[in-house]
């Protein structure tokens, strides 16, 4: 939702005060949201809650399969955060959109407010191996798709299969990570959140080297996209290996 809503805000205050004063204005309304989290946040342990939490078994894959899930988490950090940090100013530079590229960042929230409850959902159904290899396939389509398809729609398209599934992703592995290893699992989620920002710090980086040397981003997302749909096959891999042992 803060996604959505920040891409309605950006264009009035830009207009009004430029990027500096976007900055400022987004920071600002940020800072007043906080007050009420600060005041409303409960941290009141729910004991019912927690025994019932307890109560549900989820169907998960050993602890030592953990390396498949952070290995391919970590590849997710680096691969996502292309089209992350590069679509809106991307779709800006082109024809299509006449200075509403902010149109693309919509996009995304609206995709991204329904996502995390829907894939959630979907791992209960199909099982959080298979749920997160079908997000990372459908993220790894979106990230290409620009440097196939150059048009409005391609971008928004792209938007919405990346708005759609990176919280969600993130969602699923923390999950899974959390309940392969729950003993430990503050630990886990630790050494998953570090992966991630790992390949976040790594992806655009990389991207920028590579649109220096070849005057566009194509190479970037279709090199993006490559390496979310590489950590799709390794979690399908290791899901396969697991099946084949037992």
């Amino acid at each position: 939702m803060g996604i959505f809503l920040s891409s309605l805000m950006i264009p009035s205050l830009n207009h009004l005060f430029r990027w500096e004063g976007t900055w400022i204005g987004l920071a600002v309304v940020s800072g007043i949201l906080a007050i009420f989290v600060w005041i409303w946040l409960d941290e009141t342990p729910n004991v019912v809650k927690k025994k019932n939490k307890q109560d549900i078994i989820v169907k998960v894959p050993p602890t030592k399969w953990l390396i498949w899930l952070i290995i391919a988490y970590g590849l997710e950090g680096l691969g996502y955060i292309v089209t992350g940090t590069f679509i809106v100013s991307i779709a800006e530079k082109t024809s299509y959109f006449h200075n509403g590229a902010t149109l693309v960042w919509m996009m995304v929230g609206l995709a991204a407010i329904p996502s995390c409850l829907i894939w959630s959902l979907l791992a209960k159904k199909w099982g959080f191996i298979k749920s997160l290899v079908l997000a990372m396939a459908l993220q790894s389509l979106g990230i290409a798709m620009p440097a196939f398809w150059m048009s409005k729609t391609s971008f928004v398209i792209s938007a919405l299969l990346f708005g759609a599934t990176f919280m969600g992703i993130t969602t699923l592995a923390t999950t899974l990570g959390r309940e392969m290893n729950p003993s430990d699992s503050s630990r886990t989620i630790g050494i998953l959140s570090a992966i991630y920002a790992i390949g976040q710090l790594i992806g655009p980086t990389l991207a920028g080297v590579l649109s220096s040397f070849t005057h566009d981003f194509n190479a970037a997302f279709i090199g993006a996209a490559c390496v979310v749909f590489f950590g799709a096959i390794l979690l399908l891999s290791g899901f396969i290996s697991r099946t084949t042992l037992i």
